[in-house]
């Protein structure tokens, strides 16, 4: 729930005013806030137009936010606008879209199939574990707007190393969504965490120190 002074802090840390730790200041202001074109950008607007969910502006956040950190496998939940982002950025890893129904549409399906990315039909906690299993670790999730979301992180956030990233989608959409972003911040698993009102981001590198950061309403 958004409190007083909040939106101080947002626009505080919006800039990187207010921010001691290098590399966080680094990735707020040059991948976050970055505004130069990518050669992706053009293709992911006209995905976005297509999807329901997340819009253009936070496809090309997502596409930059996987560039940087180079994750080595990515897993997509419920959410064929971020799947298109991150394989965008990172098409020759192992990526997958998990979705219950499988539902995609015809462009975005075309999409994923040319930049490497599969689509898995089932049962998402399944589908999940098997990945993970697969990978050793999860390296970059986004986790959609989907039922059984506590269980599919508390999977995710027990199978991390310190290069590993996960996306929450929503944190703020409802008193269950904020219940389960601050259940993740305080968990003694997550370090470094970055609150964008819309999504949350959730690193694990225990070489850094335990910080949350607050960016945008």
């Amino acid at each position: 729930m958004f409190k007083p002074g909040s939106w101080i802090n947002r626009k505080r840390h919006n800039r990187g005013f207010g921010i001691q730790s290098p590399s966080a200041f680094f990735f707020i202001t040059q991948v976050l806030r970055e505004k130069l074109p990518y050669y992706a950008y053009d293709e992911l607007d006209d995905i976005a137009c297509q999807c329901h969910g997340i819009g253009a502006g936070k496809c090309r956040e997502i596409f930059r936010i996987a560039n940087y950190f180079s994750p080595s496998s990515a897993i997509v939940i419920e959410s064929v606008a971020a799947a298109c982002a991150i394989g965008s950025a990172r098409r020759n890893i192992p990526q997958c879209l998990i979705s219950e129904k499988g539902e995609t549409g015809k462009d975005p399906a075309a999409y994923l199939e040319k930049i490497g990315c599969r689509l898995m039909k089932g049962n998402p906690l399944q589908l999940l574990e098997r990945e993970i299993k697969e990978n050793g670790y999860c390296g970059i999730l986004y986790l959609g707007e989907c039922c059984g979301r506590g269980s599919l992180l508390e999977c995710a956030m027990h199978n991390t190393n310190k290069e590993s990233i996960i996306i929450v989608e929503g944190i703020h959409q409802s008193k269950e969504a904020e219940e389960l972003w601050q259940h993740a911040i305080e968990s003694p698993l997550t370090i470094v965490t970055y609150d964008m009102y819309s999504y949350g981001i959730l690193l694990f590198n225990n070489e850094k120190q335990k910080q949350n950061y607050t960016l945008k309403r």
